[in-house]
């Protein structure tokens, strides 16, 4: 009678593990970074649009920036990216940008940082831009607002 060698017994469910947290980890990783970028463009279009809405709606230029900034500020922490400081650049067709029916557009840009990379010896994060813009009329019907 011979007798079979048991040490290959078990091997395989190691070997399924180790191959599968090797392939599953990197998965993880890419769709935790494609998320945090999908959420920081959903960010950038929401800061857009609200701070050209809070733009539009102000009474004087120096206010409606003020409040633009707020509001792109607001729109990146509830995205959960408070982190990402937007930088906010105005255009208007008229020289006093609040004049009736005239257009403001707002220009969103942040740069996001990539989740869980290593910085390796450098202050500096890896971060992705996002760049989102919103155009609004001014309302026809209101008093034209100042420099």
């Amino acid at each position: 009678m011979r007798w079979r060698s048991n040490s290959d017994q078990g091997s395989a469910s190691i070997e399924f593990i180790v191959v599968g947290v090797a392939i599953i980890l990197p998965l993880i990783y890419i769709a935790i970074t494609v998320l945090t970028l999908n959420a920081a463009q959903f960010a950038a279009n929401q800061a857009a649009r609200e701070s050209v809405r809070a733009f539009v709606t102000s009474t004087s230029n120096s206010s409606g920036d003020k409040r633009a900034v707020v509001a792109a500020e607001q729109a990146f922490e509830d995205h959960g990216l408070a982190d990402a400081q937007p930088e906010i650049f105005t255009t208007c067709d008229h020289i006093a940008c609040l004049t009736p029916g005239g257009k403001v557009s707002m220009e969103i840009t942040a740069q996001v940082p990539l989740p869980f990379v290593p910085r390796w010896g450098s202050s500096d994060v890896i971060t992705m831009p996002v760049t989102a813009q919103a155009t609004l009329l001014v309302d026809q019907y209101r008093e034209a607002g100042g420099p």
